[in-house]
Formats: C-alpha cells, structure tokens, sequence
C-alpha cells in the first residue's frame, strides 16, 4: 500500500468515527428535549387539574346559589292543618282515651348541596312543628300503642327510620317515621314519638317540609325577609281527641 492510500484509508476511517460520533450526540440531544418536553408535560398537568376543579367547584356553587330552592309554595295555617291532621290520625291509633292540646313551633330552613357552606338561611322559607304530650304513660301502655302505630304507618306508606321496642330499649320507646314532601328540596314529613323511662310522658311530634309562604312581603328565594321565626306563632294548632 502506498502513501497515498494509507493517507485515503485513515482518512475514511476518520470520516467514519467523525460521523459515528457526530451521530451519537445528535440521538442524545434528542433523548434529553423529550424527556425535558415530558417533565413539562406533567407538571402543566399537575398545575392544570387543581385549576379545573377550583373552576368547577365555583361554576357548581354559583349556580346552586343563583337557584332558588325547590320549596312548595304554601301558607302556614294550611301546612299546620296538613301535619295536625298527621298528629290527629296518629293520637287516634295510639288509643289514648283523654285530648291534649298541642304547640306550633318553626325554624329556619338551610339549602343543601355546595349552599349548605354559606350557613344562611333561604329567604321567605318557613318550618313548621306541632308537638304535644300525654302525661301519666305506663311503659306497656307505651309499648302497645307505639306497636300499633308503627303496623299503621307501614301499611300507610311511611318509611319506618328507627324503632325502639319494649325489649331492645333500656331507657325508653320510641318510633321515628318518615315520607316525602311535595317538593324535591323541601325535605321529608316527619313523625317522632317519645316514652321516657321515668318521665311517664308520651311525646309526639310531626314535622313538616321546608316551604315559602306566599303571604311573605318578600319575593321567596330571591332575597326577601323571611318570617320563619314567626310562622309558629301565627298560625292555630289543633287540639287532639280519641
């Protein structure tokens, strides 16, 4: 081999390594802005998603708070009707032999949902009770006309929430019943009915949904006074006979 192509040879090997190496950190150039491309990937996702939720959440809450709730509209005598009639047929299953008067009583009616964090009461809305007693119960008196009254409302359609029986209640009896109200945000009816041990006193009460008094000088759920307060003192609870 002469100068010449030893001078050719070692120059091809050299063109050759140059290219080989030049290859070799063009591929790592490129390895290195991937990776660099997917680190920035991920932490735009990890900024993005805790935005989104926030923004949702908002959006959510906004829109609960710009809806007025789904009460029924309904003067307070008429639902004091409707839940002494409630009271009346149940006093009548109990099988106490001797009428009670009774008391009104109301309270502030809160939203549910993403609303519920405000804690403010829904404007022109209104929640009523009657409650009444029977004094000088004895526990099997009790134990008998909550029996009675239970079998009753089940047939009736009510759902049966708790009852405590004359063997599984060390301190008393008692009967929680539930059905649902006319409207959607409105809340159950409810129904409770107590016997202490030591008291000798039968309580019972019935609790009515959430509603709007279309009486209020206010526009219901829209930013009026509301006179829930109030309600349980202007309306007439019934008195309750056998």
């Amino acid at each position: 081999m002469n100068d010449a192509e030893k001078l050719t040879g070692h120059g091809g090997e050299g063109g050759v390594e140059g290219k080989s190496e030049g290859g070799g950190d063009s591929g790592s150039g490129s390895r290195g802005g991937s990776a660099l491309r997917g680190v920035g990937i991920g932490c735009g996702v990890l900024v993005a998603v805790p935005l989104l939720l926030v923004l949702g959440f908002l959006v959510t809450y906004s829109v609960q708070r710009g809806t007025p709730e789904d009460y029924e509209r309904v003067a307070p005598q008429t639902m004091m009707a409707r839940i002494g009639d409630v009271s009346q047929e149940s006093y009548e299953v109990l099988g106490f032999d001797t009428a009670v008067g009774s008391d009104a009583s109301s309270a502030l009616c809160y939203p549910g949902g993403l609303e519920s964090m405000a804690d403010e009461p829904v404007d022109g809305a209104y929640s009523l009770s009657h409650d009444w007693s029977v004094e000088d119960v004895t526990r099997a008196e009790a134990a008998s006309a909550l029996k009675r009254l239970r079998g009753h409302l089940k047939d009736e359609g009510w759902d049966i929430d708790s009852y405590e029986d004359e063997a599984g209640s060390a301190y008393g009896l008692g009967l929680r019943a539930s059905r649902g109200g006319p409207s959607g945000d409105g809340g159950d009816v409810r129904a409770v009915f107590e016997w202490r041990e030591g008291q000798g006193r039968f309580d019972g009460s019935v609790h009515a949904p959430c509603a709007y008094d279309p009486g209020d000088d206010g526009d219901a759920g829209t930013g009026g006074t509301a006179p829930a307060t109030e309600a349980g003192s202007e309306v007439e609870p019934p008195q309750l006979r056998p």
